[in-house]
C-alpha cells in the first residue's frame, strides 16, 4: 500500500463508499449538509494550505482515504479526518496499514508532536483500529447529527522524537 496525494479523480470512489446516510454521518458528522454529498462539497472541505488529503492505493486500486491538517497555527499537531476504508475491504487490515502510513507522513514529513482525531462511540471497528496503531481515548464530546445527539471519542497518539 501507498499514500498519495488526493485528487479530483478519486472522489466518486470514495463517496461510494458511504451506502447509506448513517454511514455518512459516521464519515463526515455534520461537515456535509445533505447525502449523498457532490464532489465540489468534497473539494471544498479540502482547501487551504493546512490541509494534506490523501488516498491509499493497492494494487492499483483505492482501498482508502484520510485528511491531515493543521488544526493549530503552531503545527504542533495534526489532526486526522475523514478517514475511510473501502467498505469491501474493511476487516482485512488495509485500515491500520493506511493509518500507518500516515502517522510515518506526519513524523517524517510534517513534524508533528501529536496527532489527534474523533470518532464517534458507536463506531466500534474504528475506535478498535484506531487502538490497535497505538491511539488513546482522552475525551468524550456529542454532536448534534441530524436533530440527535451523537457522542463521540476524542483520541489522540503521542509521536516519539525521530
Amino acid at each position: 500500500m501507498t499514500l498519495r496525494p488526493f485528487n479530483i479523480n478519486d472522489v466518486p470512489t470514495i463517496l461510494s463508499w458511504c451506502k447509506d446516510k448513517h454511514a455518512f454521518r459516521l464519515w463526515s458528522a455534520d461537515r456535509y449538509k445533505e447525502f449523498p454529498a457532490q464532489p465540489e462539497e468534497m473539494l471544498e472541505q479540502y482547501k487551504g494550505d493546512n490541509m494534506y488529503p490523501l488516498t491509499a492505493v493497492a494494487d492499483d486500486e483505492i482501498v482508502g482515504h484520510l485528511l491531515l491538517r493543521y488544526p493549530m497555527e503552531d503545527r504542533t499537531v495534526v489532526r486526522f479526518g475523514f478517514v475511510i476504508v473501502d467498505n469491501s475491504k474493511r476487516g482485512m487490515g488495509y485500515g491500520k496499514q493506511m493509518l500507518r502510513l500516515a502517522i510515518d507522513y506526519v513524523q517524517q514529513e510534517l513534524g508533528a508532536q501529536k496527532i489527534t482525531l474523533g470518532v464517534f462511540c458507536d463506531n466500534h471497528s474504528a475506535v478498535e483500529c484506531y487502538k490497535s496503531v497505538g491511539f488513546r481515548i482522552t475525551g468524550t464530546d456529542s454532536n448534534p447529527i441530524d436533530g440527535e445527539e451523537w457522542k463521540g471519542f476524542e483520541m489522540e497518539l503521542e509521536l516519539e522524537e525521530k
